[in-house]
């Protein structure tokens, strides 16, 4: 009973639509996959047979897990886990085959200590934990890269997106488009980002899904844009809090406007963000907590292209200074 028990709760671990509307937060449960199934792997095995994770023989066993029993039960975990990452796309969680692929590890890491444990022999047994402590790091430096990056973008603000990162891509989400970072322009720096939407789509464009949230104390949202195209490109621009979302996401509910993009030519945006405030017909918008910025465009006849670079919050003083160095010889 307490092993159905176990296996249930991990099962709602996977499941439960835990709120993870920060990047940090995301990342570290992307972290936790290998070492849960590790853990929980460990847990069942020891209640088990407590022998075969290196708990004294004196021990109370329910049963021996041999090495037969042991990759049954690892399998069985595998199932457990590719089932609840299914069932995540119900629940309004993202599944992934690197979630699949990181719970492995952790089994498999488990399935060799339990080996380790099961010989004499000191060169062995040093060789198996070395296999399993490197089969539970395997899947871990992707969400620590990441992390490092949320470090990194903490570290730019007000910057809020450069571009200058490769994983600075990863903070937003291609809608009805491909997004791609790219050196063919750049407003500063190197690179920008490139977003190709596809014709007939509806909405085409890129979600800004893990900006910086607190964007209290500054004055205007700035950042800069390119139609390399041979036509005229109108583009919509939505901003949103965390709140917006118990609207419906209504439209009256967030800041939008549009711009009209002439071919070949940059274009420098400037929103007050007392207007990004204000927006919302029955309240004001909290700027502590603002979630996304969308940009995208109606249902396109032909496939759309435009970058995006440099995009920045900036007090008063930082515009003013900005002007009076476009003033100058």
């Amino acid at each position: 009973m307490l092993v159905a028990l176990l296996g249930v709760g991990l099962a709602v671990v996977l499941v439960y639509p835990f709120s993870m509307n920060s990047r940090v937060w995301s990342e570290l449960f992307n972290l936790a996959h290998a070492p849960s199934f590790f853990a929980a792997f460990l847990l069942l095995a020891g209640i088990l047979d407590p022998s075969c994770i290196g708990l004294p023989d004196s021990w109370h066993r329910l049963c021996v897990l041999g090495t037969s029993r042991l990759i049954l039960l690892a399998g069985a975990l595998a199932i457990i886990g590719i089932i609840c990452e299914l069932l995540q796309g119900l629940v309004g969680r993202s599944p992934g085959v690197g979630d699949v692929l990181a719970n492995g590890c952790g089994l498999l890491a488990a399935l060799f200590w339990c080996l380790s444990r099961s010989t004499k022999r000191r060169v062995v047994q040093t060789r198996l934990t070395l296999i399993a402590a490197g089969l539970l790091l395997l899947p871990s430096w992707s969400p620590f890269a990441e992390l490092y990056d949320c470090f990194l973008q903490q570290r730019a603000f007000p910057i809020l997106a450069s571009f200058e990162r490769p994983r600075e891509i990863h903070t937003w989400l291609a809608r009805q488009a491909t997004i791609e970072r790219t050196t063919e322009w750049s407003s500063h720096g190197a690179a920008s980002m490139k977003v190709h939407g596809r014709s007939g789509a509806v909405y085409p464009g890129a979600n800004f899904q893990w900006p910086i949230m607190d964007w209290r104390g500054f004055e205007t949202l700035e950042f800069d844009l390119l139609n390399p195209s041979e036509k005229p490109l109108r583009l919509e621009i939505n901003v949103w809090d965390v709140a917006h979302a118990s609207s419906g996401y209504a439209p009256a509910d967030r800041f939008h406007t549009s711009i009209v993009l002439i071919p070949g030519e940059p274009t420098a945006v400037q929103i007050q963000l007392a207007e990004v405030r204000d927006a919302p017909h029955t309240r004001h918008m909290d700027l502590s907590r603002i979630c996304s910025l969308n940009l995208f465009t109606v249902r396109p006849e032909v496939e759309v292209v435009f970058l995006v670079d440099h995009i920045r919050l900036t007090s008063g003083s930082e515009q003013l200074l900005h002007e009076e160095r476009q003033l100058l010889p």
